[in-house]
């Protein structure tokens, strides 16, 4: 019995070696790849170092926003002009999976998908959101803080915010990059019922957002 274990131990030796050599094979060209990407995305950071991208509400028009009494059912027709600007020199940027939200007094009352955006180094561009429809608001609260705002001269606060995944652009190479949230506080001036079609909005103040990651 112990002249058979003897023997198949030292058949069984070298496949055990061969696995373990494999295995260390294997872990050691990881831990080198791994090594190697870590030391060029250190390196493309210093090379490049990217900045965050700044967001202004530039224009906004508030054409409609009414509450409808008793059933609180929130009529809105909103526009916001979004520049966003790259100040990376070396960067460009590929914005895709962009989600406007807009919502007042903590309740999101409206969404909408908007295109793909590129953008090319130190550029700025102007991304145009619309939002257009009725939303029934809940409680109370909500339909007491409307009627408060309606009452001092029609100024409302709304909050804008966008969400998007981004694709940076090195040279040839594309890669992932953050996914930015930005958010932009806004009050705004409800435009006049009785004012004649085609009349200017009433003047509204470019309003910087907040953008992090």
């Amino acid at each position: 019995m112990g002249k058979a274990s003897t023997v198949s131990s030292w058949l069984c030796c070298p496949c055990r070696c061969l696995f373990c050599g494999l295995l260390s094979c294997i872990f050691s060209v990881v831990a080198c790849v791994l090594v190697v990407v870590g030391l060029v995305a250190i390196a493309l950071y210093l090379l490049f170092r990217p900045h965050l991208v700044h967001a202004t509400a530039a224009t906004a028009d508030l054409a409609g926003f009414t509450l409808t009494p008793r059933t609180w059912i929130l009529h809105y027709n909103l526009s916001v002009a979004l520049s966003l600007r790259n100040p990376n020199t070396r960067i460009a940027i590929h914005y895709h999976s962009v989600i406007a939200e807009a919502y007042y007094q903590g309740q999101r009352f409206a969404h909408v998908d908007l295109p793909d955006v590129d953008q090319d180094t130190g550029e700025t561009t102007v991304v145009p959101v619309v939002f257009t429809g009725e939303y029934p608001l809940e409680g109370g609260v909500a339909a007491a803080g409307f009627r408060k705002e309606a009452i001092e001269l029609a100024r409302f606060s709304v909050d804008l915010k966008l969400t998007a995944k981004m694709k940076l652009k090195v040279w040839a190479f594309r890669v992932p990059g953050p996914k930015p949230r930005i958010d932009c506080p806004l009050t705004i001036q409800r435009r006049n019922a009785s004012a004649p079609p085609g009349a200017a909005p009433p003047e509204f103040h470019s309003t910087e957002c907040r953008v992090w990651f």
